[in-house]
């Protein structure tokens, strides 16, 4: 009986002592798997000094639940800045909350695809068709809602992860999906030049006031053909300064140093988006988060 209880014991420790090495780690929630998140997750992990575990996520709405969340540990994540502003309209304490620790890219291009010889050649061909627009955890779910509320096209929603629609589309169960992600994404850059979809240039004013225009360039893709016109979506690398600690203030601190220091050799090496990457723009009305000296028994909010 003793021999078994020293063997709990021993596992409890062990136990304890994974969980402490987990908390210790920086928490670095990305978004879906094999999705661009996730390839400037790695490229941040590979080129830090703080020691990062970097997380899958479902998208962009799922990484702002977690991140505000108390119920987890998740330090800094990826969000749609369309995502971030449709969340403080529901509570506007948020802004209190989360700061902006790096705005990653301006161009996370909204993707439309659709089969070739759909006779899908532009957004009102949309119209009654079943259109996959992500899964309300994803921040594509928001823009295509957006999307479809200010231009009144009418298509049928399907709500679908946007790594099963290729499949769901080849399949004959929807006629086109939207993927909000910056060009190139991973997922759809393992596609071959055989792969019989297009991708839907979009057009409309009623857009170009919260969207800003942007083209996807023939080539992108192996199985693309020709350049087509699209918006993109701000996406930023958020944190929360909630109750935060000291040492979650080193890390910030340490994190954005080392982003910095490391920008060159990640725009070489790392995801083609961080040739894009920006540090202000008058666009984005959301609190930066500034590095400071850690001083105890203070206010640290990090922010300004």
């Amino acid at each position: 009986m003793k021999k078994i209880s020293k063997q709990l014991l021993l596992v409890g420790i062990v136990f304890m002592s994974l969980s402490t090495v987990v908390q210790a780690q920086f928490q670095l929630l990305s978004g879906l798997s094999g999705g661009t998140y996730q390839s400037l997750a790695q490229d941040i992990k590979n080129n830090s000094s703080l020691k990062i575990n970097v997380l899958t996520s479902s998208g962009s709405v799922d990484n702002f639940n977690q991140l505000v969340s108390d119920e987890n540990s998740i330090n800094a994540t990826f969000i749609q800045y369309d995502v971030l502003l449709a969340n403080e309209l529901e509570k506007p304490s948020i802004r209190e909350n989360l700061r902006i620790l790096l705005p990653l890219f301006l161009d996370e291009e909204i993707h439309l695809i659709a089969k070739k010889g759909s006779g899908i050649t532009s957004l009102s061909d949309l119209r009654g068709k079943r259109v996959a627009v992500g899964t309300k955890e994803q921040g594509t779910y928001v823009t295509a809602t957006t999307i479809k509320q200010r231009t009144g096209v009418a298509w049928l929603n399907v709500e679908m992860s946007s790594n099963d629609s290729y499949k769901a589309l080849i399949d004959g169960v929807i006629d086109a999906y939207f993927y909000v992600g910056g060009a190139p994404v991973s997922s759809l850059k393992k596609l071959g030049a055989d792969a019989p979809i297009q991708l839907v240039s979009i057009k409309h004013k009623a857009l170009k006031d919260i969207y800003r225009k942007k083209k996807i360039a023939s080539g992108t893709y192996a199985w693309q053909q020709k350049s087509v016109t699209t918006y993109a979506v701000p996406t930023l690398l958020v944190v929360k300064v909630k109750n935060m600690s000291d040492d979650t203030q080193v890390k910030f601190n340490t994190l954005l140093k080392d982003v910095n220091a490391n920008m060159k050799k990640m725009q070489s090496t790392g995801h083609p988006k961080w040739k894009e990457v920006y540090f202000k723009n008058q666009d984005i009305d959301w609190p930066y988060y500034y590095s400071r000296p850690v001083v105890k028994d203070t206010d640290n909010t990090g922010s300004e």
